[in-house]
């Protein structure tokens, strides 16, 4: 009977130890575009290293500089944010690495992207019309506030002094372009959708329009000290990413009710799932390229850099699967 005991006590002490040796992983994310991320935790039963080889704490943040300040407050691990972001935070010194991508700004039938719109019916036929008005963007040097200068600048204009960028909750810039309080308005899913619906608006140009390529949108960031004490916990943790991604991808619909019932989204199930998406690669592999360009742009053209960022030195994909 004492033997007994004392080897149950001793399972309980072994299996006490082995979890507390597993890393957990505090993930900041947002609340738009991260249906494969947020899948890890509604759908445990995809990610088969869950609870093994790493534990997933997913905590919401509704802006990119409350994440990062949550970051350097030593509360997060890692998080996602759009690559324009890191490339700013890389600038300022913080000490992150983008290690996978979540979604891009993507051309094709099959993908959705940011949409700037005006009023069905009123005088703005072209972006150079929009010379004297404004223009509603989520937040300043935002990725929304960067695809507004472009297509701007694309028409000749020069932001600030021919058009005003003013930021705005995606929420409110629907009735904000019907009542002329600006011109034109960002548009992302849900709100591009219901938007549409209700009718009176029309496309001026999209994100990828104006910077003139497919790009990074959202990103998946590590702190440097999190990948190297525990470089294992991540191979293990992009395993199930790159594995639930592929999922969803086979199963969108699935995925995006299992999402809903979860309370993941507010958008009603049914438009929810017919929402058109982001592109999503399958291996989760970054377009370096495209965030070397998107760099190039912040630095030369919008003056957001003081200096040039090595966007070569702010990625590392050696953690996901070969």
């Amino acid at each position: 009977m004492i033997r007994t005991v004392l080897a149950l006590l001793a399972g309980v002490l072994v299996s006490s130890a082995f979890a507390q040796q597993i890393p957990t992983i505090r993930l900041g994310r947002g609340f738009a575009a991260e249906e494969q991320v947020w899948l890890m935790s509604v759908r445990r039963d995809l990610t088969p290293n869950q609870g093994k080889k790493y534990e997933l704490k997913q905590i919401l943040f509704q802006a990119n500089p409350e994440r990062f300040q949550a970051f350097l407050a030593g509360e997060l691990d890692a998080g996602t944010a759009p690559g324009l972001a890191v490339i700013f935070a890389r600038a300022q010194g913080m000490d992150m690495k983008l290690v996978a991508s979540v979604c891009l700004e993507a051309h094709g039938k099959d993908y959705f992207t940011t949409t700037y719109m005006v009023k069905d019916d009123g005088p703005i036929k072209s972006a150079k019309d929009l010379k004297g008005g404004t223009i509603g963007v989520v937040g300043i040097k935002t990725a929304t506030d960067l695809w507004a200068r472009a297509g701007l600048i694309n028409a000749g204009l020069v932001p600030d002094k021919d058009t005003k960028v003013v930021p705005m909750a995606f929420p409110a810039i629907g009735e904000a372009v019907r009542s002329g309080k600006v011109s034109a308005g960002t548009f992302v899913e849900p709100f591009y959708s219901s938007e549409i619906a209700k009718g009176g608006l029309r496309k001026l140009f999209t994100a990828v329009d104006a910077v003139g390529y497919d790009h990074e949108l959202l990103d998946l960031f590590f702190g440097e000290k999190f990948l190297k004490a525990h470089p294992d916990a991540v191979r293990a943790f992009l395993a199930d990413y790159v594995a639930i991604t592929k999922w969803y991808l086979a199963n969108k619909e699935q995925g995006k009710r299992d999402l809903a019932k979860a309370g993941f989204v507010r958008t009603p199930v049914e438009i929810y799932v017919k929402n058109a998406d982001w592109k999503r690669t399958p291996d989760a592999r970054l377009d370096v390229g495209s965030l070397k360009k998107l760099s190039t742009f912040m630095h030369e053209k919008l003056q957001w850099l003081e200096k040039p960022v090595n966007v070569d030195e702010m990625v590392d994909q050696s953690f996901l699967p070969k």
